[in-house]
């Protein structure tokens, strides 16, 4: 009779990669309020008619059976929506599974990942997990991006991963076209510029994908599309990369649920250009009259946030809290010391929020309310 041998539980744990174990998770606690302000979400859902059309394609289609091995018609749409070729595609399950695809695909040869801080926190997450060598450099002191550093780094470190966000998450910088040229006539890496927030501002790269054949760029469903909750991204680059990268994705990584979806937002795309105009005059709206109050700081912003800084940051928070609004508390980032950013949300819960903004800053309507 075969003696079963009980690992213990220590002894499980120390089998984990120890680049692992040593991550602090990525996390976000759940809370409540009335006004949602915290995730970069497009405060605009979907019209009830158009989720019906595609709630229709579910009903009819079979759960049972796969969806397509390879999405080719949704790449073809994504394809035509942005200018490229479908073989400079490929898509999955948000863009955070793009970038652990990419991750996997060039961690042995890059070795190094270069980050420019503060970013956003996946990347960090992703590249720790993976035992890369992390080479960091910091956003200038007004919270823009130091492109000699950036240069520097990258020739300081041949062949590296490079990350950029632009717009920045959670900061709301770019970098320009001229920056992104000057470094990439130095990067001799793979260089991943993750655009999730471009369709508000900023400048869109998608026309040096043939220029440079080292550079890819992520997109997302999440933002401007106004679909977190479908779980789609992509990512476009040279057709023979992404062909490899393809290689290392994991196979019916878009179900055919999402895949429907996306393919039903294409087609009423045009639909997302008000909302997309709607946040860009609210964020401007919320940007002139946060400058007007007494913060340390308030960022310009080219995505659908705003950051500020402020000594009564956690009051404010509190303060947002109990008039039902909830926002991101940012201030553990790298240079984000007593830092919040507002989300771009509906005028009504724009007005909401600056309404409760005033209260704070006279105590009188305070007592009032």
């Amino acid at each position: 009779m075969a003696t079963t041998v009980k690992t213990p539980v220590d002894e499980a744990l120390a089998l984990i990669n120890e680049s692992v174990r040593t991550l602090k998770a990525y996390h976000l606690t759940p809370e409540i309020c009335g006004v949602k302000l915290n995730q970069n979400e497009n405060p605009c859902d979907w019209d009830k008619g158009v989720k019906e059309r595609a709630a229709a394609f579910f009903v009819e289609r079979p759960w049972n059976r796969y969806p397509d091995f390879v999405p080719d018609a949704l790449k073809s749409r994504l394809a035509a929506h942005i200018g490229v070729t479908p073989e400079s595609v490929i898509v999955g399950n948000g863009s955070n599974e793009m970038l652990l695809v990419l991750m996997l695909s060039f961690a042995a040869k890059a070795k190094s990942v270069i980050i420019c801080s503060p970013t956003f926190s996946v990347y960090r997450l992703l590249r720790d997990g993976m035992g890369m060598r992390p080479v960091d450099v910091s956003l200038t002191n007004d919270l823009r991006y130091d492109i000699p550093a950036v240069k520097k780094a990258a020739a300081d470190n041949p062949g590296a991963m490079l990350i950029i966000c632009s717009p920045n998450n959670p900061v709301g910088n770019t970098v320009d076209e001229s920056g992104l040229r000057d470094i990439l006539s130095v990067h001799t890496g793979v260089c991943v510029l993750d655009q999730a927030y471009v369709e508000f501002g900023g400048f869109n790269a998608l026309g040096l994908i043939n220029e440079h054949k080292n550079l890819i760029i992520a997109r997302t469903f999440s933002k401007a599309m106004a679909a977190a909750g479908i779980r789609l991204g992509y990512m476009v680059g040279a057709p023979d990369v992404i062909a490899e990268i393809n290689k290392i994705k994991l196979p019916y990584n878009i179900n055919f649920f999402t895949e429907h979806a996306a393919s039903t937002i294409l087609d009423n795309v045009s639909m997302t250009q008000k909302s997309i105009e709607m946040i860009i005059g609210e964020r401007e709206r919320l940007y002139d009259y946060l400058k007007a109050l007494p913060f340390d700081n308030v960022y310009p912003s080219a995505a659908n946030f705003v950051l500020i800084r402020t000594k009564d940051k956690q009051k404010l928070f509190d303060h947002l809290k109990k008039c039902d609004i909830l926002v991101r508390d940012v201030s553990s980032y790298r240079l984000l010391e007593n830092c919040l950013r507002f989300s771009i949300g509906t005028p009504e819960e724009n007005t909401l929020l600056l309404e409760s903004l005033k209260s704070f800053f006279e105590p009188g309507l305070r007592r009032q309310k």
